[in-house]
């Protein structure tokens, strides 16, 4: 992803601020799950620096807060950032920031949350380096990601109708403990799982998508708007997955992993 990509995503989230958490249920159950999976140990260091990083509305943000903790939010959106400083409670510090260029001093923060950003970065092995440069010897990184498989029924939908890419590529769960080793973390735990949503109609599944500002950044992506025909073809083509209670499915393919940075 390069950066007018990278400006495109945060844009694009950024106009979705206002609506995001009133659809972003998944991401708020993935959230939870990643919160609970942080060792006893990673919360315990005194007056250290915790990170929400892709903080997005900053839902999860407060939740870091802890004694004297100083806690941050970052997130590529200005438009998220700013909605987050405006509707977030309590002494949090709000930055505009890149997760692959941390605008933090080497060995200087404890924790790093991560829940549902990382996939938007352009290399994983940039970002673990990120990670690992920032965080002090015996911190610990706890980032959930979506992996390849995601959305394949929307995927699959969409091949009957053109040749474009209009799901965003996700990476092999291999790939990203491959460029975590390679920056030297140990890996605490690691959850995969598939969680499927269903919709009513494909129109509540794509309106959905659009309101967390979930943006397609691959080449090959549609360049247009899509015309009419076409898309009715592709509801069409998506008809073949609904299910015998009536409801269309939409899979998510989902990493959770604790990572830590070695004494």
């Amino acid at each position: 992803m390069n950066a007018m990509e990278k400006r495109q995503v945060a844009e694009s989230f950024g106009r979705a601020a206002g609506s995001y958490d009133k659809v972003a249920y998944f991401q708020r159950n993935v959230g939870y799950r990643l919160l609970e999976l942080i060792p006893r140990e990673g919360w315990l260091r005194p007056n250290g620096t915790r990170v929400d990083l892709g903080c997005g509305t900053g839902y999860f943000t407060p939740k870091l807060q802890n004694g004297d903790h100083q806690v941050m939010g970052v997130d590529l959106s200005e438009g998220m950032v700013t909605h987050a400083r405006e509707h977030r409670v309590g002494d949090i510090s709000w930055v505009v920031g890149d997760a692959e260029i941390l605008p933090f001093a080497d060995n200087s923060v404890d924790l790093i949350f991560s829940s549902l950003a990382v996939q938007w970065c352009s290399s994983y092995q940039q970002l673990f380096s990120e990670l690992f440069r920032v965080l002090k010897p015996g911190g610990v990184v706890a980032l959930s990601t979506l992996l390849q498989g995601t959305l394949r029924e929307l995927e699959a939908a969409w091949q009957e109708v053109d040749s474009y890419r209009h799901v965003n590529v996700f990476a092999d769960s291999c790939d990203i403990e491959t460029a975590y080793d390679l920056a030297g973390f140990e890996s605490l735990q690691k959850v995969q799982y598939t969680d499927v949503l269903v919709f009513d109609t494909v129109k509540s599944l794509t309106r959905e998508l659009k309101m967390l500002g979930a943006h397609n950044v691959n080449e090959g992506r549609p360049l247009k708007v899509t015309g009419r025909e076409r898309v009715l073809r592709f509801k069409q083509a998506y008809e073949k997955y609904r299910r015998e209670d009536g409801c269309l499915p939409a899979s998510y393919e989902v990493l959770l992993s604790v990572l830590e940075k070695p004494e």
